[in-house]
């Protein structure tokens, strides 16, 4: 007896009756919404499949195609339901019509959506997220206040009152960027709690960011990871010696000319610090930081 197969053909699902009791050897049951994504539970039977399946005799050979669908079906029926064989799948599949093209179109992107959402989910992308979004808002804040101290507000005039306005949005927006700054903050020494230590909440999480990630940043050899975000400029003198780490913590306390070799060597601690971080997941931070403290210490009583 030829077994009556469920199967899936990208948002529809379709049993596909042997072909003694259906000829045409298909029947569409569902719609858009029939298939549920990985993250949002089991795979959803539409009612009218649930009645086909219902309809079926009792001793029907009936089998499903994947083991989501094999859990929703075995559920709406009470009883277990097999997985179907190589050679069930392939005539089953080859008897279920292709999509329309522009269904075909919003299902891919609703896969797509899907998958985004579900990598954005994730710790170190929510991280890589926020701190990119911090960026840009700080970027906002800078610009706002540099117009702020060209624009002259006349008394007695309406740009007083429109100066008072602005005033007022700046602080709004001062007060946002503090806000995303503390939640990058807490992400960054809840994802990579070693470096965070080392070199600073923010300045780890802008690492992470440049980097694509916490093991792409792991990978990079600390000279990498000195330049990481510099902008070598257009002249023949010597380029930058430090990107992202210029704000790390520790580079205000060493004198001017000796912020170079400083980054050196807290690029080599910060790559110890993100590889414990990626790997071991130990807590090194205490003996790192020390360390640190030590070179800042040193390049203060040498400084030129």
């Amino acid at each position: 007896m030829a077994s009556a197969v469920v199967v899936g053909r990208g948002p529809q699902l379709v049993l596909v009756r042997p072909p003694p009791a259906d000829p045409v050897g298909y029947r569409w049951a569902s719609d858009l919404d029939a298939r549920g994504g990985e993250d949002e539970g089991p795979t959803r039977l539409p009612p009218p499949l649930t009645e086909a399946l219902r309809s079926l005799p009792p001793d029907a050979l009936l089998r499903a195609d994947s083991e989501r669908v094999q859990a929703a079906v075995g559920k709406a029926l009470g009883r277990p339901v097999p997985l179907a064989t190589l050679r069930e799948l392939r005539l089953a599949r080859g008897a279920v019509p292709s999509l329309e093209p522009a269904e075909e179109r919003r299902f891919l992107l609703a896969v797509a959506r899907s998958a985004l959402a579900r990598a954005l989910r994730t710790p170190e992308e929510v991280l890589v997220t926020l701190t990119r979004e911090e960026e840009r808002v700080e970027r906002a804040v800078e610009r706002e206040a540099r117009a702020a101290e060209s624009f002259l507000a006349v008394p007695g005039s309406s740009l007083t009152d429109y100066a008072r306005a602005w005033a007022q949005v700046r602080a709004s927006l001062e007060r946002h960027h503090e806000m995303l700054a503390q939640l990058v903050r807490t992400h960054a020494r809840s994802l990579v709690p070693n470096l965070s230590a080392v070199v600073g909440e923010r300045t780890a999480a802008r690492l992470v960011s440049a980097a694509g990630g916490v093991a792409t940043l792991a990978r990079m050899r600390a000279g990498r990871i000195q330049l990481l975000g510099t902008r070598r400029r257009p002249s023949p003198e010597r380029g930058p010696r430090y990107g992202i780490l210029y704000r790390a913590d520790g580079m205000t306390e060493v004198p001017a000319g000796r912020r170079g070799a400083y980054a050196r060597s807290l690029g080599a601690i910060a790559a110890i610090a993100v590889r414990a971080d990626a790997t071991t997941h130990r807590t090194i931070s205490d003996e790192l930081v020390a360390r640190r403290d030590r070179r800042i210490a040193q390049l203060r009583r040498t400084r030129r």
